[in-house]
């Protein structure tokens, strides 16, 4: 299921802009967050945000380890969370 992966145009851009993070909206499995918390720390990134009533966590996750976040047990979609930076597209 191709919603389970992060936008990887995005993430690519945002390497491409010199960012070392990107913001991640996580959907956890009932009853794993606290899991997919620790997991995500290990990967180095600082979560934000966590509801377990409806199971999202927001993190700031290094762009080069987003690819493992969506690998995470528990885990049932990653996506970038808001435009990285306001740059118009060049031609």
């Amino acid at each position: 299921m191709s919603s389970a992966r992060p936008d990887k145009n995005r993430i690519e851009q945002a390497k491409r802009d010199g960012h070392l993070t990107v913001p991640l909206m996580i959907s956890v499995r009932p009853g794993r967050d606290e899991e997919v918390e620790q997991a995500l720390q290990r990967l180095g990134a600082t979560v934000e945000a966590r509801d377990p009533r409806i199971g999202y966590l927001r993190a700031e996750m290094p762009v080069d380890k987003v690819a493992d976040a969506y690998l995470i047990t528990g885990v049932s979609k990653v996506d970038v969370d808001e435009p990285l930076g306001n740059r118009l597209p060049e031609p």
